[in-house]
């Protein structure tokens, strides 16, 4: 896996497709190329789509939860969206908390959550 994930800017939301075979490593690289980006795009939200990834752990999970709470220090508003049903399940089973992390079915319901209407 590349351990570089493409943040794409869209009108001062940040969008970023975690990868299926996310890591340690790849949850890492995102935490420094997130920030980066929320500051030099001056973005106000941040969408983490985690559709494709198929497993977690409890340092995924945490790392997770550390990238919003980043978000939301360089003041944009982060979403967690694309849960699947099992990752759903680890994490609860694990004990992950994702409290201060907002939680979406999809990219229209996370678009929403930032009070942007999708058409």
């Amino acid at each position: 896996m590349s351990e570089h994930i493409g943040v794409l800017n869209i009108g001062g939301v940040l969008l970023v497709a975690l990868p299926s075979d996310l890591n340690e490593t790849a949850v890492a690289s995102l935490q420094e190329e997130l920030s980066a980006q929320i500051v030099e795009k001056g973005a106000h939200g941040v969408l983490d789509d985690i559709t494709g990834v198929q497993v977690v752990d409890t340092f995924v999970g945490g790392g997770l939860s550390v990238i919003a709470s980043v978000a939301r220090l360089l003041g944009a508003h982060p979403v967690l969206v694309g849960i699947r049903p099992g990752v759903a399940q680890t994490l609860v089973q694990l004990g992950v908390e994702l409290n201060d992390f907002p939680r979406t079915r999809d990219l229209d319901a996370g678009l929403l959550a930032l009070g942007i209407r999708s058409t």
